[in-house]
């Protein structure tokens, strides 16, 4: 029995977090069972619970030492545009013609000198098809008026499709969506290459984008295959064009550079807080600012994305385990992000509780001077702990912008270091440091998630008022556990003053 209580005294504040858990989840599914429930709210909600309870275990850590790091969402955001603009896709310089002017009769288009186009060929301008009626090396006159007369941009070259063949019955399961191979013969003169994102144009001034997965030359034309979604109306075309080139970065690669950078970051927290002794607020404000600008200037400010490429990729990111494993979709299944953060939870957890490192954290924590002149050294111990916020953070940044698919530079990720260090305190860690637990931090990113969604679910709360609601109870929990802490310390007084006297006598 005093095992027990030992055990239950031991993890108070995880049973407690654990129960406030319950308690909202039990209240919402009293209000709405139906819609609280269903397999797809129970699944968003298990995956969006994860995204942050990756970066929550991650700032954990620096709290723990008594750090902070307010730049978290930012760096999320700056690694999202890295991940995207690594597996962008660019015009073909082939197949693209600069146009820089356009004459005041709207026929006339000014080129870059050079340009090897002849009468006849056509150009795809300001979403329009246009006959070359005349072309020199730097000027075309088009069989057709443009009705835009100041616009400027790029021409593509379009070229004549010999032959689409019909679709046959063969169809494959691509992440969710039913796919469908087809193919075209197309004129000689044009080549596509595998994975060039290629644009049938049809005369009703339509148009259809298909990626290539093959393409074979067969004397003057180009057989090509790609895929499309099962019973999409693929009609007869009358022209087609390479609207844009892949210049990719292998998958592996573009994971492997937003990892490294997401250490570099945390190095250089870590570097700055340690030998040159900023304060961690200031260094994290002012990477909060700085990532979030950078990321709007290597951008220019325009939106990134993955539009529909990559679908394993993301079936890794926003799939559900047993769709990965078996290719079927199962009701109530985890979603990957949960399996990621479980993951990443038991190894960090391992870390902090059994791993002379991980004492190490809790002692720098608990009494800096201290831990250092026990031979700890503390300022690599502060470094470590922010690489591995930081490389938590480009974890999340991953699987945020591959669930969400486009990344606003401007807004991706904001406010997300304040869920995670919520999240953090909630579950257990000290603004003071010194203590912590993993588990109470992951249970505690539930809480917030769960009660987001009880917000949305429940008929009569206002979902403008989210945020203060959930502020509001994450300051009562605080104040609870605070209120507990000090009851717990005036009793311990009183027994030890109990102790004293009666050792007296």
């Amino acid at each position: 029995m005093n095992s027990v209580l030992n055990f239950i005294g031991s993890y108070k504040k995880i049973f407690g977090i654990f129960g406030l858990l319950v308690v909202i989840c039990a209240f919402t599914a009293s209000q709405d069972p139906d819609a609280f429930l269903q397999s797809g709210n129970v699944q968003n909600t298990m995956r969006w619970t994860a995204l942050f309870g990756i970066i929550a275990i991650g700032v954990s850590f620096v709290i723990m030492t008594g750090g902070i790091d307010l730049s978290i969402g930012s760096v999320i955001g700056f690694l999202g545009c890295i991940l995207a603009m690594c597996l962008a896709t660019t015009y073909s310089p082939e197949e693209a013609v600069a146009v820089t002017a356009v004459d005041p009769d709207g026929r006339a288009l000014t080129i870059d000198p050079g340009s090897s186009l002849t009468t006849g060929e056509r150009l795809s301008f300001l979403d329009t098809l246009y006959t070359v009626e005349s072309a020199t090396d730097s000027t075309v006159v088009v069989a057709e008026p443009i009705k835009t007369k100041a616009a400027t941009g790029k021409a593509l070259l379009a070229h004549d499709v010999v032959e689409l063949l019909p679709p046959g019955d063969e169809f494959f399961q691509r992440g969710s969506v039913k796919m469908q191979p087809r193919e075209a013969v197309l004129h000689g003169k044009f080549r596509p290459e595998v994975e060039d994102r290629i644009e049938f144009l049809y005369d009703v001034g339509l148009s259809q984008q298909f990626v290539v997965t093959s393409s074979q030359v067969e004397g003057d034309n180009t057989r090509v295959h790609f895929l499309t979604r099962r019973n999409l109306d693929v009609r007869d075309p009358i022209t087609v064009l390479i609207s844009s080139r892949t210049q990719r970065m292998s998958i592996g690669a573009a994971i492997g550079v937003v990892l490294a950078l997401s250490l570099l970051i945390g190095l250089i927290n870590g570097l700055l807080i340690t030998r040159i002794g900023l304060q961690p607020f200031i260094v994290t404000l002012c990477g909060l600012l700085f990532y979030r600008g950078l990321s709007r200037f290597i951008t220019s400010d325009q939106e990134q994305g993955f539009q529909a490429e990559y679908p394993d990729l993301k079936l890794l990111a926003n799939g559900d385990f047993m769709q990965v494993i078996t290719g079927q979709e199962y009701n109530y299944a985890p979603p990957m992000p949960f399996i990621y953060m479980i993951v990443i939870g038991v190894i960090a957890a391992i870390f902090l509780n059994r791993t002379i490192y991980g004492r190490y954290i809790l002692a720098l924590g608990s009494n800096e001077e201290a831990a250092r002149y026990s031979g700890i050294n503390t300022d690599r111990m502060v470094i470590l702990t922010y690489m591995i916020c930081s490389f938590c953070a480009g974890i999340a940044a991953i699987l945020f912008a591959l669930d969400l698919n486009s990344i606003q530079p401007s807004a991706h990720g904001e406010f997300y270091e304040l869920y995670a260090i919520a999240a953090a305190v909630l579950g257990g860690c000290s603004l003071r440091g010194g203590e912590g637990s993993i588990l109470g931090v992951m249970i505690a990113a539930a809480v917030m998630r769960v009660l987001s969604n009880a917000i949305n679910l429940i008929d009569g709360i206002d979902t403008s008022t989210e945020f203060a609601i959930i502020g509001l109870v994450i300051l009562s929990g605080v104040i609870v556990d605070e209120l507990v802490k000090r009851l717990a310390a005036r009793q311990r007084a009183i027994a030890q003053s109990r102790e004293l006297e009666r050792e007296k006598s």
